[in-house]
């Protein structure tokens, strides 16, 4: 028998509120906080509990009992006085009783973050809330006891420790004495030494995490992209330069990030999702406005493309499908369409992602060279050098099939009628499990008990017994652990025991992150390298690409929502191989937060506190590389007024440029030069904020964001900005231009790629809708029209002019399209082009240039 160990949640979790169960008999046990005496342990159930001082190797012992007491000391026993998180006692109980622990300190908190191991054998417990593998511990032995002992190695006779919980007491016999960073170790990567372990370890961990409330963490959609960096006119696919024409905006120079419009100075390709099919044009037809498709892709695809590259005559489209499919019984009711789709994709992943290539040297003849598709969800790609870097996430699955066990309880012995009744519940038939509170309920003995004893984890059958689900000993039904790639037809496991780096702690979201590379002139999938963690913010530069995640381990406290978040380094070599990893402070905006030079990772973030902006702080830090540890060198702390949070970063060679926002907007210039010392040199406050920072050159920063009512903060209408950095020290404003209302969007607010800009001769647009309403009898507003918009707009000096808008009322309802601009140059005239899918319309902006 062992000890159950549960938290209560409710509000009350934020102290801490922990209940440890004891049975009858011995318990080994930790006690996940700091006790400074044993008055816990003052309880008539107890006999005596046991500890043992690692440091000298004896026992230490305490007991209620006056006379055992005096047993311990006539055996010149020291007596134990108090514990520490990790460590673990053997409890002697006459009867079942719970020990609970109120702590103003979550044991959740790095408070509780080390465990202290003496050369010998120490008896301890994992301090804080985690479920960790067996590996933990390195190469130390460890043997664990919970209805019969086991250890972690497998050479013995006996059974195998899977894992390890907070609270469940256990032998280390350790070779030295360590100090054990809990953060640090839980977070480490390791790979596996076989299948079979592999295999293990992610059935260990969606076990593990299958119980856990997650109740911090969700995947960020990183969306909020801000950033320049165009290529300086196109090419086409002869080589010759044929229009000087915007591309995708990137944030850094050689890497190519996917974008729904792309061309190759001549050709125009344009993912239309309402069609499902890809939009062929040229910019000699769209001069002449003609909008008819020179020729289409179509795709088989049953999802949505959600990206696409451009490069060396290849097309390259990403599609992210969902499959839909249905049990047998299911089946049955489907009509004979909806029953062969589900016979076709019924085994596969229900999600997957789709990459396919094309040859496009002849936009007449359109070749397809290959087609793979891999488990998981999209999440990133970067095009480098004809190399395809493809970001994918696959969950595993179990299906579990519980027993039911009859159990003796207390539970079993109260009056449920009396306790509902004592609660204001509405009684219903025992056995439904259907109730309804009415109103708040904490008084009556039966109550407390109920309480106290968990007797909501159970059921009740029709003749009153009580039972529960055996949630320790499930039957597997169904698993998919690993994804698979199937490459032209073939299908192979996408993951190697030796390429899929894990960390030790289990209680984490089972979601397995990959990075696939593909060559594309070649058409061919070369490898993959995966790790466990769900990562949700990614940034590239031309030699490595950095995967950010918030959960492993979870790091935050509820009393000041402390934050940290986990950066892992990969190399985008011949072969990519894990680099190492390393914690920052803090969350980062997007991936404009990340940007790497001379070796360093210089990286912007905001630490908020109280669950909101309360207390912020926004912080720069470097980091490099050192023994697969991305170590902070330098730092820059206390940007920002009080409460205010970065809404823009943008990093280009030793400068940097951040904005944070709450009433004003202050931009901050920043000196990079010396990676170990970064310095805040100047600011800036102005009304509003920017959320996209464009550096023009050494002398001009642009901006587009929001304006802003000074006195309560609220975003008004569009605005772009121009700043005179010619004086690092002292940046200026010298140009503003208002964009419609509060009820003025643009995609070019959070994603970079809806940016175009022309560095020949500074000319730049972005598209915007500007909604209307009107308000109803009740002052109630309702959206009555749109109008889609695509304003052109050129640097002159200090100032920014407006050139012309391009307005179109958009045919198609597109659910999966973003809009676009693009401004070329043909037969001596500069054109505007708005599409949106398939639609698009053209205006001249110049002639005679």
């Amino acid at each position: 028998m062992r000890a159950v160990i549960f938290l209560v949640f409710a509000w009350s979790f934020i102290f801490a509120n922990t209940v440890i169960h004891f049975d009858k008999g011995w318990k080994l046990v930790g006690v996940p906080t700091t006790l400074n005496d044993m008055r816990g342990f003052n309880n008539s159930n107890v006999e005596v509990v046991w500890a043992f001082n690692a440091t000298e190797q004896k026992w230490e012992g305490y007991s209620p009992e006056p006379s055992i007491s005096q047993k311990i000391s006539d055996n010149n026993i020291s007596v134990l006085n108090s514990l520490q998180p990790w460590q673990a006692v053997w409890v002697l109980s006459k009867e079942a009783w719970g020990l609970k622990i109120q702590d103003s300190n979550s044991h959740l908190e790095p408070k509780n973050n080390s465990i202290v191991l003496k050369q010998g054998w120490n008896l301890v417990t994992i301090p804080n809330k985690a479920i960790v593998w067996k590996n933990f511990f390195g190469d130390a032995v460890v043997w664990k006891y919970s209805e019969a002992w086991s250890v972690n190695d497998d050479s013995l006779n006996f059974p195998t420790i899977t894992n390890i919980k907070e609270s469940e007491g256990f032998w280390v016999k350790s070779e030295k004495d360590l100090l054990i960073d809990m953060g640090e170790q839980l977070s480490k990567l390791s790979t596996f030494d076989s299948e079979a372990n592999m295999l293990s370890y992610l059935r260990e961990m969606q076990t593990s995490n299958f119980y856990r409330y997650n109740y911090s963490n969700a995947t960020v959609n990183d969306s909020n992209n801000t950033t320049p960096d165009s290529t300086d006119g196109t090419t086409t696919q002869d080589g010759q330069k044929d229009v000087d024409a915007t591309t995708t905006n990137l944030q850094e120079t050689g890497v190519d990030e996917s974008d729904i419009l792309k061309n190759d100075g001549k050709y125009i390709y344009s993912i239309d999702n309402v069609s499902k099919q890809i939009f062929i044009t040229s910019f000699e037809n769209i001069a002449q406005k003609n909008y008819k498709a020179i020729n289409t892709i179509s795709t088989s695809q049953q999802g949505s493309i959600v990206a696409m590259y451009l490069q060396n005559n290849r097309l390259i489209l990403i599609s992210d499908t969902i499959n839909f499919y249905y049990s047998d019984e299911e089946s049955a009711r489907l009509t004979d369409e909806e029953l062969s789709y589900t016979n076709t994709y019924k085994n596969k992943d229900n999600h997957t992602v789709e990459i396919t290539i094309y040859n496009v040297s002849d936009v007449n003849n359109i070749l397809k060279l290959s087609s793979q598709t891999i488990d998981g969800t999209y999440e990133d790609s970067r095009l480098i050098d004809g190399k395809l870097f493809f970001i994918t996430k696959f969950n595993p699955e179990i299906e579990y099939d519980y027993p039911k066990v009859y159990v003796d309880s207390i539970c079993s012995t109260l009056n449920l009628q009396e306790v509902y009744t004592a609660c204001s519940y509405s009684i219903v038939p025992v056995g439904t499990g259907a109730y309804n509170q009415t109103e708040d309920c904490n008084n009556g003995d039966d109550y407390n008990k109920y309480q106290d004893n968990q007797c909501y984890i159970y059921h009740y059958d029709k003749d009153g017994r009580t039972w529960k689900y055996d949630y320790e000993h499930p039957t597997i039904k169904r698993e998919k652990l690993v994804p698979n790639i199937v490459s032209n037809g073939v299908t192979n496991v996408l993951l190697k025991p030796s390429n899929l780096y894990a960390p030790q702690k289990l209680d984490q979201a089972a979601s397995i992150t990959t990075i696939s590379s593909f060559d594309i002139n070649s058409a061919q999938y070369k490898e993959s390298i995966s790790f466990l963690g769900n990562t949700h913010t990614y940034y590239a530069s031309t030699s490595s690409l950095y995967l950010v995640s918030s959960e492993y381990p979870l790091y935050y406290g509820f009393n000041d929502f402390t934050q940290r978040q986990m950066i892992y380094k990969f190399a985008l070599g011949d072969t990519l191989s894990y680099k190492g990893k390393g914690f920052v402070d803090g969350k980062m905006l997007n991936q404009f937060s990340m940007s790497e030079k001379d070796d360093y990772l210089r990286v912007a973030t905001t630490e908020a506190n109280s669950w909101g902006g309360i207390g912020t702080k926004n912080s720069v830090f470097t980091l490099q590389e050192n023994n697969k540890i991305l170590e902070v060198k330098g730092s820059l702390i206390g940007l920002g007024k009080e409460n205010e949070t970065i809404k823009a970063v943008r990093f280009m060679g030793d400068r940097g440029f951040v904005v944070t926002f709450k009433q004003t907007d202050p931009l901050y210039t920043l000196d990079m030069s010396n990676p170990l010392n970064p310095k805040a040199v100047g600011e800036l406050s102005i009304p509003g904020f920017s959320r996209y920072l464009h550096v023009v050159d050494e002398n001009r920063l642009l901006s587009i964001g929001r304006d802003a009512n000074v006195s309560t903060g609220r975003a008004l209408g569009l605005q772009l900005q121009l700043f005179d950095i010619t004086n690092f020290a002292s940046p200026q404003l010298v140009s503003k231009v208002n964009i419609g209302d509060s009820n003025t969007y643009s995609s070019a607010e959070y994603n970079h790629k809806a940016f175009v800009y022309r560095p020949s001769d500074l000319m730049f647009g972005l598209p915007h809708t500007d909604y209307i309403y009107e308000s109803n009898a009740n002052d109630y507003q309702t959206k009555t029209s749109s109008t889609e918009n695509f304003t052109i707009y050129q640097l002159d000096g200090m100032k920014i002019k407006e050139l012309h808008t391009i307005s179109k009322a958009f045919s198609k309802n597109y659910w999966g399209d973003d809009k676009r601009g693009l401004i070329f140059d043909l037969n001596n005239t500069t054109y505007g082009t708005l599409f949106q899918g398939s639609d698009l319309v053209s205006d001249t902006i110049l002639k005679g240039k």
